[in-house]
């Protein structure tokens, strides 16, 4: 797929940012700035972990975004590559990531934003970009605590268990693969803190701290849904176990009422020469008359037990 690339440039800074980088846009990016061959190496393909690493006059960072979809498809995870420079600061995604395309749009009809964003460095442009993208997550994080809600109120309704468990499924799925993709990141972050105030100076220290804080505190959230989800699916299960054994007793206390009642007919029904109760005339209506008898003395027996 051929490379998208967008810029804007306010007082002397400039927001690039690419989707889908090609030939052509590394070679556009080798016309800005010299980036360490490192960086140019990383940029070619997305990597699977998040990334902060600093040289003499530029930034290089690496964070991943969870993308979780309402309608149960497989959700995915958007990375986005920070190539910094204290007047140029370039976006990379591999992937359409609506969020981020979005968010360059609005900046570059908000000239306050941008006034308020590009007086000084890229500092805080790249903080706004990082904390934009990780308050946009709250949709997901909002979407899995109303599926976590619904399942609750499911679960001790009488409905059918095998939907209910499958949607348990899908709400483990979406909780671990948004704690998957934000988890390794809270180190990264921390280090950004560091990087970030020997790069800019301490002046952004308090801004990439409020990012820290965003993505614990989401942290904290996703993980408090995981202790939850695993308790409703413990709960369920329970119940599913407890429906079983309920159904099991019934079929078994069925089987102990059927097999005497089965055991007089194959006895009657025995081809012997000397039989008592079969030649008369109400012999039938007799042994049937034992056996309903029988049957209503088992069926007393079992209700006193409480096994009916």
């Amino acid at each position: 797929m051929s490379g998208m690339r967008k810029e804007c440039e306010i007082n002397s800074l400039k927001w690039i940012h690419i989707t889908h980088p090609s030939r052509d846009d590394f070679a556009y990016l080798d016309g800005i700035f010299s980036f360490h061959p490192l960086v140019k190496e990383s940029v070619v393909a997305p990597t699977l972990h998040p990334l902060v690493d600093s040289f003499d006059d530029h930034l290089f960072l690496i964070l991943h975004f969870p993308i979780i979809y309402e309608s149960k498809h497989a959700n995915k995870v958007a990375e986005v590559d920070f190539l910094i420079t204290k007047n140029i600061l370039v976006t990379i995604t591999y992937m359409e990531f609506k969020n981020l395309e979005t968010l360059f749009d609005d900046f570059q009809k908000n000239e306050e934003v941008q006034k308020r964003l590009t007086h000084k460095h890229t500092g805080l442009l790249l903080h706004y970009i990082v904390d934009q993208l990780f308050q946009k997550l709250a949709r997901g994080l909002e979407f899995m605590e109303k599926e976590i809600t619904r399942i609750e109120d499911e679960i001790f309704k009488k409905g059918d268990r095998r939907r209910l468990v499958e949607d348990i499924s899908h709400a483990r799925r979406d909780i671990l693969d948004f704690r998957r993709a934000l988890k390794p990141q809270s180190g990264v972050l921390k280090s950004l803190i560091a990087e970030g105030e020997q790069f800019y100076g301490h002046s952004v220290g308090p801004y990439f701290a409020d990012v820290l804080s965003t993505e614990e505190r989401f942290e904290n959230l996703v993980e408090n849904q995981r202790e939850t989800i695993e308790m409703l699916h413990h709960t369920n299960e329970s119940l599913l176990s407890s429906r079983i054994s309920n159904i099991m007793a019934v079929l078994t206390v069925f089987s102990a009422i059927v097999l005497p009642l089965n055991l007089i007919a194959s006895i009657w029904g025995m081809n012997q020469q000397i039989m008592p109760l079969r030649d008369g005339r109400y012999d039938f209506w007799i042994v049937v008359g034992i056996m309903a008898v029988l049957l209503f003395v088992l069926v007393l027996f079992f209700k006193k037990k409480r096994w009916l």
